[in-house]
């Protein structure tokens, strides 16, 4: 174990690069294909859309709870450990217990969700704090992951499609995968956090949202469209198999082809140090702007082709989101608040997922996909636009101010 340790401590990067890798895959095998395998045992859309709506309201809890115990990176590791084996022995279960109640199912769901939603905020707060303090890139990091799911979901629906074992051979990989994350993390190095900005006196003992209007059109924007967007592709995944007929072989080139245009994105703004995320109400625009794309295609009851060719463009708006996620955060809260401010962002996404998840769900039982997306399209665009105002009219306001009392901020590179 401690050649593993020591080769974690000297190469952090590159490690925590391989933990996205590993870890993501889990995740692409098992939660890419959850709806899908659902809708395969016959559970109508009403109880799809309460998985739906119950999944997010777990993770919100579990963002809420874990805010408050996650105070530390040390801290934030052992719960990452404990995560990933909670994970793996769900998968196993859906392995080994078949063909169960709906019960079942929403009650397993519902216990993962608790811990999945937090978990990406403590991994995306642990690498923060690393990068931040270093030369380093977060999208060369974080594209990791999203190549992850470039090859799970193409993998996946082959396997689904064309194996004795069906979805039940998607579980045990993503078994195998969570455990060697486990595995992963439970040898990350610790960190010692050095602040190289100046905390005001509110602001170091807990993360201050109040008279920072930029904070609160993230939290907004987050709420708006990220939670809307997250709850329409999950039914879009469900409209392309029983409205459509794609089969889950097909559905899997879909999911990797948008990814394979999420992780082009990431990588061209890691090559593009210039892009600093200072305007966010052009970031709210630029990504908005793309993850729109499925709700329009569908609400225009579009060709099948078209519908397949054109619904991979929202990879560019999710490209740019991940990225812009943590950039933007790192740059307008302390670093020592980075995990909190990201476990924030997340708590006002579940909740956008729970409110659209449970009116969807519903709404779907007495009108077409192409009725309830146009209406998705209203509420998206509704948030950006909120976003936007309350973003630029801030923006221009302190842009006075600096121009008054100049502000000399530290030169970081955290692509």
């Amino acid at each position: 174990m401690k050649p593993v340790k020591k080769i974690a401590k000297k190469h952090t990067f590159e490690y925590l690069r391989l933990t996205y890798f590993i870890r993501f895959l889990g995740d692409a095998f098992f939660y890419t294909f959850l709806y899908v395998f659902l809708a395969s045992l016959g559970f109508s859309t009403a109880q799809l859309g309460l998985v739906a709506a119950l999944s997010p309201f777990a993770a919100l809890t579990g963002n809420i709870t874990f805010q408050r115990i996650a105070k530390n990176l040390e801290v934030n590791r052992i719960l990452m450990f404990i995560f990933a084996l909670v994970e793996t022995s769900v998968a196993i279960i859906f392995v080994l217990i078949q063909k169960q109640p709906f019960v079942f199912y929403a009650i397993l769901i519902t216990c993962v969700s608790f811990i999945n939603g937090p978990f990406y905020s403590l991994l995306d707060g642990y690498s923060g704090t690393y990068i931040s303090e270093r030369n380093k890139q977060y999208s060369s990091m974080r594209i990791m992951g999203t190549l992850s799911y470039v090859i799970g979901p193409l993998i996946g629906g082959i396997l689904a499609d064309n194996t004795a074992g069906g979805f039940q051979s998607l579980f045990i990989m993503s078994s195998l995968f969570f455990l060697i994350t486990a595995f992963l993390i439970y040898h990350l190095p610790k960190q010692k956090i050095e602040l190289f900005i100046i905390v005001p006196p509110e602001e170091r003992t807990k993360l201050k949202i109040i008279g920072k209007p930029e904070l609160i059109a993230y939290l907004l924007f987050n709420f708006f469209v990220i939670g809307v967007m997250v709850v329409s592709d999950n039914f879009f995944g469900i409209y392309l198999r029983n409205e459509l007929g794609v089969s889950t072989t097909h559905f899997g080139y879909v999911v990797s082809a948008a990814l394979i245009i999420e992780a082009s994105t990431m990588f061209f703004i890691s090559l593009r140090k210039n892009i600093s995320f200072r305007v966010p109400a052009l970031s709210f625009l630029i990504v908005g702007s793309f993850v729109i794309t499925r709700p329009i295609i569908v609400a225009l009851n579009l060709p099948k082709t078209w519908i397949l060719a054109l619904s991979i463009i929202r990879g560019v708006g999710w490209g740019y989101y991940i990225v812009f996620n943590v950039r933007f955060l790192a740059r307008v809260v302390p670093l020592k608040h980075l995990t909190k401010a990201l476990l924030t962002g997340s708590i006002a996404t579940t909740s956008g997922r729970i409110i659209t998840s449970l009116i969807m769900g519903e709404a779907l039982k007495h009108y077409s996909y192409s009725t309830v997306f146009l209406v998705v399209i209203f509420v998206v665009i509704f948030g950006m636009t909120l976003s936007m105002t309350i973003a630029e009219i801030d923006r221009r306001k302190q842009k006075k101010v600096d121009m008054i009392v100049p502000f000399i901020e530290p030169d970081e590179d955290l692509n």
